[in-house]
């Protein structure tokens, strides 16, 4: 069994970024890729309107909670500016430490993947 996680390529590209090594946290609202810590994990491109497409493949080191008051010190690692719909809520936010990046020929996602939420998947 192969696990992947959705991460978003609209407005932000997140997802290449990941693929190519810039992004290296990855952040959710809640806790919701913590199965995944500690495995390798492939990147499930996700864009409005467009089939979610397999780009690469990404080890998930660790994960934290950051409060929201916090959360500035990781925009350079998180590519999330101020003030986007993934910025800090006023709770804060998970983050998930990558590591070992790999950007591979882009594949459909298959049909029969089973997916968990919006968050991750295994096929």
């Amino acid at each position: 069994m192969m696990y992947g996680i959705f991460v978003n390529n609209d407005g932000v590209r997140y997802a290449d970024a990941i693929a190519g090594g810039y992004k290296t946290i990855e952040t959710r609202n809640r806790n919701m890729l913590r199965a995944l810590v500690g495995k390798n994990v492939h990147i499930v491109s996700t864009s409005r309107n467009r089939k979610p497409m397999v780009i690469g493949m990404v080890g998930i080191v660790s994960a934290e909670f950051c409060p929201a008051d916090k959360f500035d010190a990781y925009r350079d690692q998180t590519l999330i500016p101020p003030g986007s719909r993934f910025d800090a809520t006023t709770r804060g936010k998970w983050l998930y430490h990558l590591t070992n990046p790999v950007a591979i020929d882009p594949y459909p996602l298959p049909a029969d993947a089973i997916r968990h939420g919006i968050s991750w998947c295994e096929f």
